[in-house]
């Protein structure tokens, strides 16, 4: 049975709902006889845990969900014995929800034990409001738990790592943190070389924070461990205008890159081997302004903010086809991608005016379109800013 999506990866919903720490075995519903116990072994914690959630499914069975404790990197349970028992473990800080999966068929009176290495699997939705100087973020589009933190100085871009910690791009440094709760660092863990970093990209597989500073594109190593950081590339050698604002990664680990030029009106999107820096794909036509980029589904989403829309494309940079966002509420100027894990697609819609807000949708045909948040200056809650003064 394949675990809903809403329920894999809801953040707080699942957990709020339960509230029984568990220490030892936990007797799951329905166990006695014909039951297996199950010592499911955590490697990977994320830092500021909040909350776990376990959920166990399997053809033919109720779904089973509960709350545990983790802290000796370890969950005992006993659950109905059967074919194909998936155990769904998420953890929880408060930005981010890493999510670990196994599967395993049990015989009746087993143990066993089963380890898994829980990988980030959703976010909040983190939004860098450059003007306003601070990062919000919320749990949905009615802005459930809103939250601000003051970054040093702006606010441009977002990115999780593995573990889901938070990194911030913030004038010409990338900053890292646990989460949303702060405080703000004060050194940065990357510093750029020429002017404030325009995009961020995270290469989770790999533990790779690209990021441009809008002349050259950079790594740096963040999982495991920190490493150095690296200059890959001016950006005039890989797009035809040498600026971009759009950063995204692939699970293939190729980069994608959008560029456009106000004074030559160019505008493209190239897929990059960031080992060898050769151009796998580009397009540069059809395009008006792109933003932001992102992958999603095997498939490349650009925000397209002279044309007002969303523009999907293959992998290898085909157009597919675009979304100008509902005939009686269209985009204004959609911009920067957020929350790129979650289900709905969810970008920051900035016309540069009056018009300031976040949209979400679930697909292409616009199924779920909402919208949330309004401009102020000085903005308050549920109110932005955004990239304009």
């Amino acid at each position: 049975m394949k675990l809903d999506k809403t329920i894999r990866l809801s953040l707080f919903g699942l957990v709020a709902a339960f509230l029984i720490f568990v220490t030892g075995c936990y007797m799951m519903p329905g166990s006695g006889n014909g039951t297996a116990k199950v010592a499911i072994g955590v490697k990977g914690i994320p830092p500021n845990l909040t909350s776990v959630a376990l959920v166990v499914t399997a053809p033919g069975m109720a779904t089973i969900s509960t709350t545990a404790s983790v802290t000796a990197g370890s969950i005992t349970v006993s659950v109905p014995a059967g074919p194909a028992r998936t155990f769904t473990l998420l953890l929880n800080n408060p930005s981010a929800t890493l999510e670990g999966v196994a599967t395993v068929d049990l015989q009746p009176g087993e143990t066993t034990t089963i380890n898994v290495t829980p990988t980030l699997g959703a976010t909040q939705i983190v939004v860098p409001d450059e003007f306003a100087s601070r990062l919000d973020q919320i749990s949905d589009m009615t802005g459930t738990g809103w939250t601000t933190l003051a970054p040093a100085s702006s606010a441009y871009a977002v990115a999780f790592d593995s573990l889901g910690r938070l990194y911030v791009a913030s004038g010409a440094g990338v900053y890292k943190m646990n989460d949303i709760s702060g405080p703000f660092p004060t050194s940065a863990i990357a510093t750029a070389q020429a002017s404030p970093i325009t995009a961020m990209a995270m290469d989770l597989t790999r533990g790779l924070l690209y990021f441009i500073d809008g002349v050259n594109l950079y790594s740096i190593q963040v999982t495991p461990s920190l490493g150095a950081q690296s200059l890959l590339s001016p950006l005039s050698s890989i797009l035809a205008v040498p600026s971009s604002d759009g950063l995204a990664v692939d699970s293939e680990g190729f980069l994608y890159l959008t560029g456009f030029s106000l004074a030559s009106g160019i505008a493209s999107i190239v897929k990059v081997n960031p080992g060898t820096l050769a151009i796998a794909a580009s397009l540069s036509s059809g395009l008006s302004n792109p933003w932001d980029v992102m992958v999603k589904d095997n498939y490349v989403y650009v925000s397209d903010y002279g044309a007002k829309k969303i523009v999907r494309l293959t992998t290898s940079l085909q157009p597919v086809d675009s979304f100008p966002g509902p005939t009686s509420d269209p985009f204004v100027g959609p911009k920067r991608f957020l929350a790129i894990l979650n289900k709905p697609i969810t970008v920051i819609d900035d016309s540069g005016s009056s018009t300031r807000r976040l949209a979400s949708f679930n697909d292409m045909a616009g199924d779920g379109w909402t919208t949330y948040g309004s401009y102020a200056s000085p903005p308050g809650v549920g109110q932005f800013q955004f990239y304009e003064s």
